[in-house]
Formats: C-alpha cells, sequence, structure tokens
C-alpha cells in the first residue's frame, strides 16, 4: 500500500494497474474508473433473485444481453490503441485484478476471425460452485464475444466448448466467432416466443370456455320434455347455428322413438329473430317427424314474429300453428282423446 496521497484517500499498485480509495467519499477507482465490490455471495444472491422472478430462459437472454454490451463498453475505453494483443494483454491484467479470474487466448485467426480463450475461474463459475445443477457461462462468454466484435468491427457469438472444474480450479473454454446472432436478435426472438405462448395460452383458455359454454348451452337448451303420453314439447331459446338445429333434430327423434310420442309442440316463445338456420331446423325437424309417424305443431308465435315468418322462405301451411303453449297443449290433448275438465270445487 503506498504512503496517503491526500487525508482519507489510499492507493495501491497491482502490477501496473492502480487502485484508489477515498475513505471519506466512500468510492473506490480501478485505472481511474469508479468500481464496486461486493462479494461472491452478493452476486450470486442476485442472479438467483433474477432467475426466480425472470424464469431461466429470460434470464439467460438478460445475462448475455448485458454481457455482450459491457463488453462494447470496454472497447470505447481503447478506441484509440490499434494494436489487439496490447489491449488485450492490457484488459487480462484488470481482468484478473478486479477478481474476474483469469484468461488467455489459445488460439487466434485472422482469416476467420475466430477466437478460442481459455477462462480461469471466472466470478460466474465461482459464485455456482456450490450448485447442484451443472451450470454453464452465459454472462462471460457473450461478454468476450461482445469485445472481440467491438474490437473485430462484426457481430460476434460464442460456444462454450468445454466447461470443467477441479479441486483447485474452474476452467472453460470458449469459441469466439462472427455470427448473425446478437442481443438484440435473441431479445427479439425471446420477446416474440413469449408473445406466442402467451397467445397460444389464451386460444388453449378460449376454445375451453368455448367447449365448456357449448356444451352447457347444449344441455340446456331445447330440452325434449313430456307433457302428457305421446305429447312432447321442445322449447327453442336464443340463435340456432347449423350445430344447434342438428342437435335439436337428432334428440327430438331420440325422445319421440324412445317415448313413442305422437304429437311435437315446437315453442318459439323465445324466439325474436328468424334466421335460416332456424328455418332449416324446424322443417328439417317437421319432416323427420313425419317419417316416425309423429306430427308437429308450431307454439307461441307472436306478431312480430308472425310477420318475419311471413317475409322468410319458410313454407310451412300445413302446419298447424298457435298462438301460445296452452292453445297447443290443449289441441294435442283433444287428438288424443283426452278432454281437459275443471275440477270441481
Amino acid at each position: 500500500m503506498d504512503d496517503k496521497m491526500e487525508e482519507h484517500t489510499y492507493k495501491a499498485k497491482v502490477k501496473s494497474k492502480d487502485i484508489t480509495w477515498d475513505y471519506k467519499k466512500g468510492l473506490l477507482n480501478l485505472q481511474g474508473e469508479s468500481t464496486l465490490l461486493m462479494w461472491d455471495s452478493a452476486i450470486e444472491l442476485f442472479l438467483r433473485t433474477i432467475d426466480e422472478v425472470s424464469g431461466k430462459d429470460a434470464s439467460k437472454t438478460v445475462y448475455e444481453a448485458t454481457g455482450y454490451r459491457m463488453g462494447h463498453l470496454v472497447c470505447s475505453y481503447y478506441k484509440d490503441r490499434s494494436n489487439l494483443e496490447d489491449i488485450i494483454n492490457d484488459y487480462s491484467e484488470i481482468y484478473k485484478t478486479a477478481g474476474w479470474g483469469n484468461f488467455k487466448i489459445i488460439h487466434f485467426s485472422n482469416e476467420e476471425n475466430k477466437i478460442i480463450i481459455q477462462i480461469t475461474n471466472s466470478w460466474e463459475k465461482r459464485i455456482f460452485k456450490d450448485s447442484n445443477e451443472n451450470h454453464v457461462s452465459t454472462f462471460i462468454p457473450s461478454f468476450w464475444a461482445g469485445i472481440f466484435g467491438g474490437f473485430l468491427g462484426c457481430d460476434m457469438w460464442y460456444e462454450v466448448k468445454n466447461s470443467e472444474a477441479t479441486e483447485a480450479d474452474y476452467k472453460e473454454i470458449i469459441e469466439i466467432f462472427p455470427s448473425s446472432i446478437t442481443p438484440q436478435k435473441n431479445i427479439h426472438d425471446f420477446a416474440r416466443q413469449k408473445e406466442t405462448q402467451s397467445i397460444q395460452a389464451l386460444e388453449e383458455k378460449v376454445n375451453e370456455h368455448t367447449a365448456e359454454l357449448s356444451n352447457l348451452v347444449k344441455e340446456l337448451s331445447s330440452p325434449i320434455i313430456p307433457i302428457l303420453e305421446g305429447i312432447l314439447v321442445v322449447p327453442l331459446i336464443g340463435k340456432y347455428s347449423e350445430q344447434r338445429a342438428s342437435d335439436l333434430l337428432e334428440d327430438a327423434l331420440i325422445e319421440i322413438s324412445r317415448q313413442k310420442a305422437r304429437y311435437l309442440l315446437i315453442d318459439v316463445t323465445g324466439i325474436h329473430n328468424i334466421d335460416e338456420f332456424l328455418i332449416y331446423g324446424i322443417q328439417k325437424l317437421i319432416q323427420a317427424c313425419r317419417l316416425l309417424g309423429a306430427e308437429c305443431f308450431i307454439v307461441g308465435i307472436s306478431s312480430n314474429l308472425a310477420m318475419q315468418i311471413l317475409n322468410s322462405e319458410y313454407s310451412g301451411s300445413d302446419v298447424q300453428t298457435f298462438a301460445t303453449l296452452q292453445q297447443g297443449v290443449r289441441y294435442a290433448i283433444e287428438l288424443t282423446g283426452y278432454e281437459l275438465v275443471r275440477k270441481k270445487s
């Protein structure tokens, strides 16, 4: 430790790198740049919290984008120097001084712009040393991809070729090479992936709820109700699609056969507008019932509905109609040979 430069200010030199503490202001500088010291355990907690909150995929994208951009930032400090080897050697000293571990270039190809480096005891491997999972670095490799990409003036990416831990060291072999992969592209791809997943999840929920609603509508709409022996009523409610009209026809025919009904009253009291599916469904239902020997009546026709039927393509002049359900029921009972008689009090 050198003598005090000023009161409360201290300076140390590690190899050729200067470290300065301003104890009074609580500031630390490495090579003239403001620096922060943190325990490995604090960094580990920080990264694991990001993983927990964001998820592994999102965290990986964040680490890579941050590492790559930090690597480019480093290049801006050396913009006035052109000798790549001197720059790398200089930064290697800073790298070790700052506790980032040690690295060396084991292969460099000018023609391919391909670099293979060995990193020993990087802080990323170091802080995950006790992890149960085999952690493969993302921040440090992308950081070096950013550095070499900045120095060589092209987009570069990385591949971790080997990662191993011994009792003494943590080593990784990383290949850096020109690539169309960039942090911006990764962020965009990740956003699109999450958007697609969200849309798919929403579509699945919509389809699930639609199926549940369709089943509920099928169960609740157009029930076949027995009035007396041989007489059934089917109330029509709401708007009919081709599928609902088909379900109505199937359910009605099943009940007519099962209960040996002679009359089916089609109650349109709950219908406010006539459309092609409803007209088609009623006509098909009347024709099918006749094939089974049953007769259909249309009941519950309001004045408004009567006008709509007249203006539609419905051709059912041979079908008996009634303004109310009560009238239709009374008529069907008479046809079966029964008579409604008010009970004497």
